[in-house]
């Protein structure tokens, strides 16, 4: 029941969406703020909002609203359950270390903002650009006391032809209660491939890095690889089928997962 009623709320959200008067990209860029957990560089434009809406198999959700500012910055607001978390994390933490229960997804509330330039914005040639800084301000069905995640990240995004890359470092920071693991540096990596004979069609794969929370030990981070489709059903709106697996997870844990993104403009902005 649980299920079903999450995958309504987002095919009705996106009937709502599509009631809504569509927006244009800002100068022809792609809007798409993330590949899948991976931040893209594209930044809306100013008085433009991209919305995305998910669910997974298990019925844990996804929403997040993003709003462009000059076309120089960016602020985001949502929800989502990228981390984990357990009492006493079993042996298929990202460390293989600790026995106890297994991870559970965390309904986090955050909050973010970006500031970047376009592509081709300074110099020929240019990759869009964009540092972002993320916070924890909520959290929901936690197995841990008080988890919070923050992290600041610079990505940089091109478009070459059928193909879009997407690469950067992100620095991340979490505890759970009085259990704290200072900012670590990984890498970030996203790749679109447009092909061709399917225009509508894109294919998607990135690598991330989110941490697993532990109310019996330091935070540890693990990546979180992701491959999907994406169709782009309106010019202004797009569906995403993906399989996601974490490190140390086991292949049946892998999750299934389908998201809407649209673009929605303020009347000032057209």
């Amino acid at each position: 029941m649980r299920r079903a009623l999450a995958a309504a709320v987002v095919v009705f959200a996106a009937t709502r969406i599509a009631a809504a008067e569509p927006a244009a990209p800002s100068h022809g860029d792609p809007i798409d703020p993330r590949v899948l957990a991976v931040p893209t560089a594209w930044l809306p434009g100013a008085g433009v909002a991209v919305a995305t809406l998910g669910v997974d198999h298990r019925g844990d959700t996804t929403a997040i609203a993003a709003l462009g500012l000059g076309e120089l910055a960016a602020l985001e607001l949502g929800s989502d359950t990228d981390v984990r978390a357990c009492r006493a994390c079993t042996a298929s933490g990202p460390d293989g270390a600790g026995q106890g229960d297994a991870p559970s997804p965390v309904a986090l509330g955050r909050a973010a903002f970006r500031l970047g330039a376009g592509q081709d914005a300074w110099f020929p040639g240019m990759p869009a650009i964009a540092l972002g800084v993320r916070t924890t301000f909520a959290a929901h069905g936690h197995a841990v006391h008080d988890p919070r995640v923050s992290d600041a990240y610079l990505v940089a995004s091109r478009a070459l032809g059928v193909v879009r890359v997407h690469a950067g470092a992100d620095a991340i920071s979490a505890s759970a209660g009085d259990l704290r693991a200072a900012a670590r540096l990984r890498p970030l990596a996203g790749l679109e491939i447009h092909p061709p004979m399917y225009p509508r069609s894109s294919l998607l794969g990135d690598l991330a890095w989110e941490p697993a929370l532990d109310a019996q030990r330091s935070p540890q981070l693990g990546w979180l690889l992701g491959i999907g489709v994406r169709y782009q059903a309106l010019t202004w709106a797009n569906i995403e089928l993906a399989v996601r697996a974490r490190q140390g997870d086991e292949l049946g844990a892998s999750t299934v997962m389908i998201r809407v993104n649209a673009v929605l403009a303020s009347s000032g902005s057209r």
